[in-house]
């Protein structure tokens, strides 16, 4: 949901045709969608992901932003209202920030996301509003589909695999406050599924945080965890 003239209005990303093993995708479709009789309001076509599985974010000022991953990039558009018409307009697109399984994180003017998928190793990366990618943690630490939520002004993520860091969010370059080794990884040994603590857990779910207690859930198990100064 993205609220566009002050009215809500659904916001759905269509996958594109083609583009799996390499090839060019056609176009994906962004559409904007009145909620109550389910008129396509507008359309955007200039922009494409075969897999589209994060949400568009609302960046306010009828801005949206568009990112996903298999080599779409991101797209920041505006939506236009002249009479009872809309039309999208894009900003500008970019190739070195997207994300690969959920929506970015908006803090003072710049947007954070992990951007590793199938074809790149950004890490997070730190892109000012306006397209400008100001800093990227590529593997050092390497951040692969976690999770981020913001809390009281720091960012909370799993790295995708077994780490929890906190983060202070600064367009100058990545500051961790602390990190934890949680989650473990599962393999499977004969029959039998063994815990171990090392390699990768691809914890790609999303993470929660009510009264101070984090949930954590990755591929073979669940966490809940007290989160306290």
């Amino acid at each position: 949901m993205a609220k566009i003239e002050g009215k809500d209005q659904v916001i759905m990303i269509t996958a594109s045709k083609g583009g799996f093993g390499g090839g060019t995708p056609e176009p994906s479709n962004v559409l904007g969608i009145n909620p109550e009789s389910g008129t396509v309001l507008w359309t955007y076509s200039n922009w494409s992901c075969w897999i589209p599985t994060s949400s568009a974010y609302d960046a306010g000022q009828n801005k949206l932003l568009i990112v996903g991953a298999y080599r779409a990039g991101a797209a920041m558009i505006q939506i236009e209202k002249k009479e009872d018409k809309y039309s999208a307009k894009e900003l500008y697109k970019t190739a070195d920030f997207g994300e690969h399984t959920k929506p970015p994180i908006y803090y003072k003017g710049c947007f954070y996301a992990q951007f590793s998928n199938n074809e790149r190793r950004d890490g997070l990366v730190c892109m000012r509003e306006d397209g400008k990618i100001m800093w990227k943690t590529m593997r050092a630490p390497v951040f692969d589909k976690g999770s981020m939520i913001l809390v009281n002004d720091l960012i909370i993520a799993t790295d995708g695999q077994t780490k929890v860091y906190l983060i202070e969010p600064d367009s100058t370059g990545f500051k961790p406050i602390a990190s934890a080794n949680l989650l473990q990884e599962s393999k499977i040994v004969g029959n039998e599924r063994i815990i171990s603590i090392v390699g990768s857990n691809q914890n790609w779910a999303p993470i929660a945080l009510a009264d101070g207690k984090l949930l954590i859930r990755g591929q073979h198990q669940m966490l809940c965890v007290k989160v306290a100064q």
